[in-house]
C-alpha cells in the first residue's frame, strides 16, 4: 500500500459519545485546528481490509489507536497507527480533500467547524 491513505481506506467513522464500541472499531483520535484554536476530539474508526493488510501494518499486530493529525497550510493529515505499547507506530498522510471526504462520507462534522451539533 502506499503511503497515501484515501477515504476509501476506513469503512467508518463516528464520533465517540458515551463509551459504546462495536467489536470491529478502533479508538481514534483527530485533532484538529478551528477558528479559535486546536481541539482533539475522540471517535472510532473501522479500517478497510487494504490498510490493515499493509505490511507495516500487520507488523504492529494489534492496533491499539489511531490518530489523525492535521498539519499546517493544508498540507497532508498524518495518520499514525499505534499497537497496544504505543512504542511503535506507522505514519501515512492523507490529503485534506481525502479526509473531509472521510468526515463527509460518515456524516461527521468536526466540533468547532460550522454546522456542529453536539450528540
Amino acid at each position: 500500500m502506499p503511503s497515501i491513505l484515501t477515504a476509501a481506506d476506513f469503512l467508518s467513522l463516528r464520533i465517540q459519545y458515551k463509551n459504546t464500541r462495536a467489536g470491529n472499531e478502533i479508538p481514534a483520535v483527530i485533532e484538529h485546528n478551528f477558528k479559535d484554536g486546536r481541539m482533539v476530539d475522540h471517535y472510532f474508526v473501522v479500517p478497510g481490509p487494504a490498510l490493515l493488510e499493509d505490511e507495516a501494518v500487520r507488523d504492529l499486530g494489534q492496533i491499539e489507536n489511531i490518530l489523525f493529525l492535521q498539519q499546517p497550510d493544508g498540507a497532508p493529515w498524518q495518520v499514525l497507527l499505534h499497537e497496544p505499547a504505543m512504542i511503535r507506530e506507522v505514519l501515512f498522510e492523507m490529503p485534506e480533500a481525502e479526509f473531509r471526504a472521510l468526515l463527509a462520507n460518515n456524516g461527521v462534522i468536526l466540533p468547532g467547524e460550522p454546522g456542529f451539533v453536539m450528540p
